[in-house]
């Protein structure tokens, strides 16, 4: 394969509270992408997002997860140097990141999402406005951090307190029951698959996604003549979401199906994980796809601006 870019540098850690997932994302990618023939070079950034890249890196390859890696700020930072990186762009990235900002883009574009609204910073409710249960969640983080389902009023207060410890703004939506699937998208706008995530647990928590290898069964519901129609749909509507929010490169849509075949957005993964327990490998190894063959994908899509 003839490769557009080889010396690369791959990004991993930060500051946020999804640093130790980056950590394991990165190094990931970095064996995959040497495999694949790159000269890879792992770029360790601190806790304070600092970083320096190699002499002669000619792209970034981004396997950062959570505030600054996600939400344009790594982005802007390489653009000042001029150098190509993998995904979303600064806009993109700020407004997929930030749940206030791509709730109103889906709506715009008529991308269904569960009832909800935003409850500004300061603002205190002594009940929600909107029936239980419900989903309580920080706008502007990852990986299911600060995020509650509230299902009776004892619980209203607490799950505000957890979601404000992440962000002085919360995002309150509807609870929608039934299936969780997700839309891995590869390049401007080729859908992997349908991934229904499966569980053991009430919901798909932060261990269930990175901690316990049986915590959670994953099926493909296009396999299932039954679902394959509902699915095909699903796709649709995750591509409409992606291209809402101006996603580029690679990105995983979260979705909700309910009992009554309903499909609502709940959220743009502008740099889905790509660790050994991640959804977007999963899926492109369904389709076929090696890893190391996705990252080189990935990579050789990577813009400057």
């Amino acid at each position: 394969m003839t490769h557009r870019f080889h010396t690369v540098a791959v990004l991993m850690g930060g500051g946020s509270t999804e640093r130790e997932i980056s950590l394991l994302s990165g190094e990931a990618v970095l064996a995959a992408l040497r495999e694949a023939g790159y000269d890879a070079r792992p770029v360790v950034v601190d806790r304070e997002n600092r970083f320096s890249l190699p002499a002669g890196t000619e792209a970034a390859f981004l396997a950062l997860h959570g505030a600054w890696g996600e939400d344009g700020g790594a982005q802007a930072a390489l653009e000042a140097l001029g150098v190509p990186y993998t995904g979303s762009g600064v806009e993109s990235s700020r407004v997929s990141f930030d749940k206030t900002l791509s709730r109103a883009a889906f709506e715009r574009a008529g991308v269904p999402v569960p009832a909800g609204y935003v409850l500004g910073a300061g603002v205190e409710e002594d009940a929600p406005r909107i029936a239980y249960p419900l989903v309580v969640k920080p706008p502007r983080q990852g990986s299911s951090v600060g995020v509650s389902i509230v299902r009776r009023a004892s619980e209203w207060a607490p799950a505000l307190a957890l979601s404000r410890r992440y962000d002085p703004d919360v995002v309150v939506e509807r609870f929608v029951p039934g299936r969780e699937w997700t839309v891995p998208i590869v390049g401007d706008g080729t859908a992997l698959g349908v991934i229904e995530i499966r569980p053991r647990v009430e919901w798909y928590d932060w261990n269930a996604k990175y901690s316990d290898d049986s915590g959670t069964d994953y099926v493909f519901p296009a396999e299932d003549p039954a679902a394959a129609p509902l699915a095909e749909r699903t796709k649709e509507i995750a591509l409409r979401a992606y291209r809402a929010v101006g996603c580029r490169g690679v990105g995983r849509i979260d979705l909700r199906v309910s009992p009554d075949g309903g499909i609502f957005v709940l959220e743009n993964n502008s740099l889905p994980g790509m660790t050994s327990h991640s959804l977007l490998p999963k899926a492109a190894a369904k389709a076929g796809i090696p890893f190391p063959e996705l990252c080189s994908r990935i990579l050789e899509d990577a813009r400057c601006g």
